[in-house]
């Protein structure tokens, strides 16, 4: 209400006008009531405050008195308590007036503008593959780390663990090399692909020709005469399939000259080592690998010189198991100085489902032998005596357990038994290949 002025010296309240409110108290003049909001009615005269929303399917300019004050057009829409109409999206129509909302064209067709009035401008428009139908922006195409094989995809499928695709509008994702693994899904770059790395140039020094490799079973069918490891430890060896002498070389030790290894005039063939360094045996107290420095929830690992484990660890802010008296099952990391968590540091499968070579490397838990007779602890001499202890053959695997090995460094993966009539017998453990064995589990 305002004061109104009806005769010389006295004034009456007036009610301030439909379309427009006041919550003031002794408002002198009608200029001073406001008009309803839009979006929003006035509907009586000397309103305190609005009444409510504009009704769906309308809208409410500024200073409105009715809920229904005018009428969403054809290709427009209006939800409840709009200000003014608004066009329909892209890939949807209004083919009336009064619209609280837009139809959907048909399914794989699409609009090309906003403010469709008829379900005849929807068009059928295919979307190949590598890309996919987004209901309000049409087709789309799938990003880095993503796939769609099929058209009309409704979404792009995340790339799966091992794979990686580093380019858009892809069909499908590329394998990262067998000794690699990526961490998560959608991996979208070849960089995310974890596991050995090898350089080797023609000329001394990293000079001439270089190539990078990426896998094992690696004969070299050129002259070499430098190398850079910039990923975990290779053997290198002077014969073909890894034959002969050999070298074994980390990144830590940078760029090297042929030359300069011990026993070696030429390089035939080099072989990543992947146990310890890309993956963990048992309870990972001998993993090495600089490839992790993140737990398994995300958090940073803070450097091992900052925590009770600092006579133990190696001084980096990688994950390990120092500890080695069960603090972990895995390589684990410290987040604060006083916090552990554990790593997601894959277990390794060879040399632990399977052996490779005469199984000097082979960690698993076979415990019977080819005979089903049962494996004696190898720090025990009843009821059979012999030299394989440790810590002298630590170096082998053996220790205070009956899992199969071989110190002897002959034959296969074998044990003494229990049985005081049979001294020792070889045990049944398949070899080790890429056709029925990966080489990591997670």
């Amino acid at each position: 209400w305002y004061q109104r002025r009806v005769r010389e010296g006295a004034a009456a309240p007036a009610p301030c006008p439909v379309g427009t409110y006041s919550a003031v108290i002794g408002l002198q003049q009608v200029e001073g009531c406001v008009d309803c909001p839009a979006g929003q009615y006035c509907d009586q005269s000397g309103l305190t405050a609005p009444v409510g929303e504009c009704a769906p399917g309308y809208y409410c300019p500024s200073g409105s008195s009715s809920p229904q004050q005018e009428e969403s057009p054809a290709g427009h829409y209006c939800p409840a308590g709009s200000a003014a109409p608004i066009p329909c999206p892209r890939n949807t129509y209004g083919d009336r007036t009064g619209l609280a909302s837009c139809t959907p064209c048909p399914h794989g067709k699409e609009t090309f503008e906003e403010g469709s009035t008829s379900v005849d401008q929807c068009k059928e428009v295919k979307c190949e593959a590598g890309h996919y139908r987004d209901p309000q922006k049409g087709c789309q195409i799938c990003p880095k780390g993503t796939f769609s094989s099929e058209d009309n995809a409704s979404s792009c499928t995340l790339c799966p663990r091992h794979q990686y695709n580093s380019v858009q509008g892809s069909v499908q994702c590329l394998k990262c090399p067998d000794t690699a693994f990526t961490w998560s899904v959608g991996t979208d770059s070849f960089t995310g692909c974890i596991g050995p790395v090898i350089e080797a140039c023609s000329g001394k020094d990293m000079t001439g020709s270089c190539d990078r490799y990426y896998d094992d079973n690696l004969n070299l069918n050129v002259t070499v005469l430098s190398v850079r490891v910039i990923r975990g430890e290779f053997e290198l060896f002077e014969l073909s399939n890894h034959r002969g002498y050999y070298f074994t070389l980390t990144e830590n030790d940078g760029p090297t000259n042929v030359a300069d290894l011990e026993q070696i005039d030429v390089l035939k063939s080099f072989s990543p080592i992947l146990n310890n360094v890309f993956c963990s045996l048992e309870q990972g107290s001998k993993f090495r690998g600089s490839i992790r420095s993140t737990s398994k929830s995300g958090k940073a690992c803070i450097n091992w010189k900052q925590t009770p484990l600092a006579g133990k660890a190696a001084p980096n802010h990688y994950c390990q198991n120092p500890d080695e008296t069960n603090l972990a099952d895995k390589p684990f990391c410290y987040i604060s100085e006083t916090e552990t968590e554990e790593c997601d540091i894959p277990s390794c499968v060879w040399n632990m489902d399977c052996f490779t070579g005469i199984g000097v490397q082979y960690r698993g838990k076979q415990s019977t032998t080819e005979h089903g007779k049962n494996c004696n602890n190898w720090n025990s001499n009843i009821p059979h005596p012999h030299t394989y202890h440790s810590p002298e053959y630590d170096w082998a695997g053996v220790g205070d357990h009956r899992f199969c090995r071989n110190p002897s460094k002959e034959g296969t993966p074998w044990c003494y038994t229990t049985n005081m009539f049979w001294r020792w017998d070889y045990c049944t453990i398949p070899r080790c290949n890429r056709d029925n064995f990966h080489y990591y589990r997670f």
